[in-house]
């Protein structure tokens, strides 16, 4: 099947190949039980120019995909990493096309759940042309709104990492400039 065409997830794609935000990403998820792709989601519309979520339209993302992410996306996670663990009496080619065959659909649900996001909170982007640091400063605050929601809080060497995101995902915006911004989220 071939998922519709959308910006978002084009944008989720590039950005998260760009060097070192998938480990920082991964980083971020394992040690606070984040959704990347919701990260990833604030991020977007920061970036696109589309602004700071509400604390409305941030319930209406976790309403849209908390069940799909919990159950299915971390679901075939842990099978994809019980299958590279686990079952060494398995022969190992078996086992590793089964294991890829799962990581293909996890990577659909993930596709899916990109979806669902941007399905649940459609802004259009602002008319007003708005600047890189702005609009880097509106990416930190969605995440940051998120992460309020979640009970976490970031430490200094999680900020680190979100900084390092935010600097890949705003090119032409400095180290500097990137750790300032994402310092909101401490």
């Amino acid at each position: 099947m071939d998922f519709p065409d959308h910006p978002f997830w084009d944008f989720s794609l590039e950005v998260y190949h760009r060097e070192g935000v998938g480990a920082a990403c991964l980083h971020l998820q394992e040690r606070h039980a984040i959704d990347v792709n919701v990260v990833l989601f604030c991020l977007w519309l920061g970036e696109s120019g589309r602004g700071v979520m509400t604390g409305d339209e941030l319930a209406a993302l976790a309403g849209a995909v908390e069940d799909w992410h919990k159950v299915v996306v971390r679901g075939l996670r842990a099978v994809r990493a019980t299958l590279k663990q686990d079952f060494s009496d398995v022969p190992k080619k078996l086992r590793e096309h089964v294991r890829g065959e799962v990581q293909k659909a996890e990577i659909d649900a993930e596709h899916l759940e990109q979806l669902l996001l941007a399905a649940a909170v459609e802004r259009p982007v602002a008319p007003e042309a708005r600047g890189l640091e702005d609009r880097a400063r509106d990416a930190a605050a969605n995440v940051d709104l998120y992460l309020d929601r979640r009970g976490v809080r970031f430490e200094p060497a999680d900020t680190v990492q979100f900084a390092h995101v935010l600097g890949q995902t705003f090119e032409g915006l400095s180290a500097r400039r990137a750790l300032d911004i994402a310092e909101i989220l401490m």
